[in-house]
Formats: C-alpha cells, structure tokens, sequence
C-alpha cells in the first residue's frame, strides 16, 4: 500500500486523532458533536463556520476534508479523548503550506473539555511533525484579538518551543457575518525549534498510516 502525505491517526497520550474522510468518518456522530450547546456557543463564537446546522451540512464539511486530503492541503481529524472513554471531543487540521515552507494548525473543542490542555497536547504534536517529519523551516498561527481563552493555550505552546507573538494583524480576517477581526499571530521558527528541543526527547507520540 502507498503510505499518503498525512498520517490516518495520531495518539498522543491523551488524544487520538482521527482523519476526517468518507471511510473513517461517522457523519451521525460527528453531527451529535457539532449540535451540543457548548459547540454551538463559546466553542464557535471565534470560528462559526464550525457552526453546521443540518446534517448534510456535516456531510459537505466530511467531503470537503477528503479533498482538502487527496491535494495535501490540509489534514482534519476528529479528536477523541482517552479521559472520555473514546468520545470526540473536538475536531482540528494541520495545513502546510509547501511554497512558503510552514505550517498552522487550528482547533475547536467543545467548551466541556477547556482547561485540560488538550489544544496545547495537539499543537505540541503539529509543531513537532512540521520541523521533524516535513522539514518545513516555520510554524505559525492565529487567534481573534478577543479569544483569550485560544491566546492563553497558543502562549503556552509557542513559549515551549522558543517562538514569539509576533503581534496584532488589524482587520485581518473576514467571518460568515461580514465582521472583520483583528488577529493575534504567532510563530515558531526552525532556528527557534531546534535551541528549545536539543536537550528533550521529541516525536513521543504515535503515527499510523
């Protein structure tokens, strides 16, 4: 079998990340996640195209993501939490982008799962693979200027590995409603990566293709 560019799954100690596709995807269950009142609330507030209100809005998202998938642009998962006894807990997707040699990721859990660390579990494996298994040279990402709750778990995993916020983009991205927010970014450079990383172990998690 040809190994693809993605990973199917990823553990890490407390989370197993599922592609979201045709063959591994129930949409059912990820429809019962999506419709919970902590998705459709806070959890969505800074990303409300996560916000699907039919099942077949679910079922465009799972076909969206196989195609994103098949041209390398971006790999989705299902997040799924062993403290929970296997119930998705959220979705997230790491996206390389190859011509600017880097890589971002970005996650929505429901709002019953904050505060256990489980974004910054995530991002630890992203940023990892994108230095270590796709020799990209950066790693960085967003938040809305008023997400404190995203910008407090970006803060903890870019301090890890040495990157900085890099400051405020003003009126930088565009939402479903036509609102324009400002932006926080961040960023983990190779340089930055490797003086963070040289005297600890890394890639402690678990890949299956």
């Amino acid at each position: 079998m040809t190994q693809g560019i993605f990973p199917e799954r990823i553990e890490t100690d407390r989370l197993r990340f599922e592609r979201i596709g045709h063959e591994a995807t129930d949409v059912f269950e990820l429809y019962d996640l999506v419709r919970r009142e902590d998705w459709r609330g806070e959890a969505t507030t800074h990303m409300p195209w996560f916000r699907f209100d039919t099942l077949d809005d679910v079922s465009g998202f799972v076909d969206h993501a196989e195609e994103q998938w098949k041209d390398r642009e971006t790999a989705r998962y299902l997040l799924r939490s062993a403290d929970e006894n296997g119930d998705p807990v959220g979705v997230t997707a790491f996206g390389p982008e190859w011509d600017e040699r880097r890589a971002g990721s970005g996650i929505v859990l429901a709002k019953e799962y904050w505060g256990r660390e489980y974004g910054l579990e995530r991002a630890s494996a992203f940023v990892e693979l994108t230095f270590e298994r796709y020799d990209l040279d950066a790693f960085y990402t967003t938040c809305a200027r008023d997400n404190e709750p995203s910008r407090r778990m970006i803060e903890k995993y870019v301090d890890r590995y040495g990157g900085r916020h890099e400051g405020v983009l003003r009126h930088h991205s565009a939402r479903p409603s036509g609102t324009v927010t400002d932006q926080h970014r961040f960023s983990i450079v190779r340089e930055e990566y490797e003086r963070a990383t040289e005297d600890r172990s890394t890639l402690q998690f678990d890949l299956y293709w």
